[in-house]
């Protein structure tokens, strides 16, 4: 199972529920993959950052994870779920 840390944008200009997209993310993800908020000093599989829009560019370097998904946008959370579960895929063939 993969070990996921979300973080969200500072919000400034959402265009989408940003908390329904998590919501959905974690609902689809059930089997592949446990969420929690990112915390200081842990290293993540995986860090899932939700923005509000296409404009900010941080990647919240600080956050220790192998990799890191986007989402800016309502349609980008089936990328997203894709991504995450293809990444669950990949370790557990290894």
């Amino acid at each position: 199972m993969l070990q996921c840390a979300v973080k969200f944008c500072g919000g400034c200009n959402p265009r989408y529920d940003r908390g329904a997209a998590y919501k959905r993310a974690v609902r689809e993800l059930k089997d592949v993959a446990a969420f929690s908020t990112a915390q200081d000093r842990v290293k993540y599989d995986v860090l899932l950052i939700i923005r509000g829009c296409t404009q900010c560019p941080y990647m919240y370097e600080e956050i220790q994870a192998e990799h890191r998904v986007v989402c800016t946008s309502e349609e980008s959370i089936d990328k997203a779920v894709e991504e995450i579960r293809r990444l669950a895929e990949v370790k557990t063939e290894n």
